[in-house]
């Protein structure tokens, strides 16, 4: 248990929850699934256009022998996992550092 308290918000989706429930981070486990999935779609799609513009670089630029294309291949799918995994992981960690995948409903206060 967190600080002593049986029950904890969720800091993404404001949430009740047990806290033995939420991770380090206060979220639950409905919330940490849907910012990895977020964070899986990101990756894939930033995977594709870096991929994408490497073999539109390949395919310009350098001459296409067979005797090449084991490498060629090779390369398009490091960059499609290294880049995928990159952008995976920054855009996890943003939505984690920011707090919250949807703003708490809290009221405004005046100024």
């Amino acid at each position: 248990m967190r600080f002593g308290a049986s029950e904890t918000n969720c800091r993404s989706c404001q949430q009740l929850y047990p806290a033995s429930d939420l991770d380090r981070y206060l979220w639950c486990p409905a919330c940490q699934k849907a910012v990895r999935k977020r964070g899986a779609i990101w990756g894939v799609v930033v995977g594709l256009l870096a991929s994408l513009g490497v073999a539109t670089y390949v395919w310009l630029n350098l001459t296409l022998q067979s005797r090449f294309l084991a490498f060629y291949l090779l390369m398009l799918a490091m960059t499609y996992l290294l880049t995928s995994r990159i952008a995976h992981a920054i855009v996890h960690g943003y939505y984690r550092s920011r707090g919250g995948m949807i703003e708490p409903s809290s009221p405004q206060e005046p100024k």
